[in-house]
């Protein structure tokens, strides 16, 4: 298995809660299923369904502002209506994709500075370049881990034995994010992460059975991979 990692960043951001209605709220970091539909749009494929995984690191802290925007009706009515957003303030994230399926393409248009489709962070007025970090020919997965490891990248909660509590750290919990997406617009599972609020790293023991998940060395980064 082959990986490779690129950044993302833009003036602002949001990823819709999809149980959010008169305030639109957002995840507080871009969300997997959004990572892989970024790069289904790099790679010019509309309904992505891939087995390759992602992990996401947080390059900036965690910023949101509310704000009352004004945004046009659906079914062709022009009107204005006004709709409280909650939106990401200077995203940065770093995206890592492992697998076997489209890394080699993936790693070729990113070399160009190419993509088929406009890449955004959630919405259309949230435009992005994606700008490639490095390529990894080779992933290495942890298994049978005993002792407590160190990432900067966020960390699934349910792989979660115990985290290690550092001073000077802001621990958050982000829960009801769509793990895999099955086409047409269906999703299955759920998945809930740990992060630290200004991207610095997470010391965790993790748990014997990680599921679904994979626990990654990419170089020297520890990522987990989902």
């Amino acid at each position: 298995m082959e990986a490779v990692a690129f950044d993302v960043r833009g003036t602002v951001a949001h990823f819709r809660k999809p149980d959010t209605t008169a305030t639109q709220l957002t995840y507080p970091f871009i969300t997997p299923t959004a990572a892989k539909g970024l790069i289904g749009a790099i790679l010019g494929i509309e309904d992505f369904i891939t087995r390759d995984m992602v992990g996401i690191r947080l390059l900036t802290p965690v910023m949101t502002v509310t704000q009352q925007m004004s945004m046009l009706g659906k079914d062709g009515n022009t009107f204005n209506r006004p709709t409280t957003i909650e939106l990401i303030v200077q995203p940065h994230y770093r995206i890592y994709y492992a697998g076997e399926e489209h890394v080699s393409r993936l790693r070729s248009f990113l070399e160009n500075g190419h993509a088929v489709y406009p890449t955004y962070l959630g919405v259309a007025y949230a435009l992005t370049k994606p700008v490639l970090y490095k390529y990894y020919d080779r992933v290495e997965i942890l298994h049978e881990i005993k002792e407590e490891i160190e990432t900067k990248a966020i960390v699934p909660t349910r792989i979660i034995k115990q985290v290690k509590i550092e001073p000077g750290r802001s621990y958050c919990r982000a829960g009801g994010f769509m793990h895999i997406y099955e086409g047409g617009r269906k999703f299955n599972k759920s998945i809930d992460f740990i992060y630290e609020k200004e991207g610095k790293s997470i010391v965790f023991l993790p748990t014997e059975d990680q599921q679904d998940i994979k626990i990654t060395k990419l170089g020297k980064e520890v990522v987990c991979l989902v």
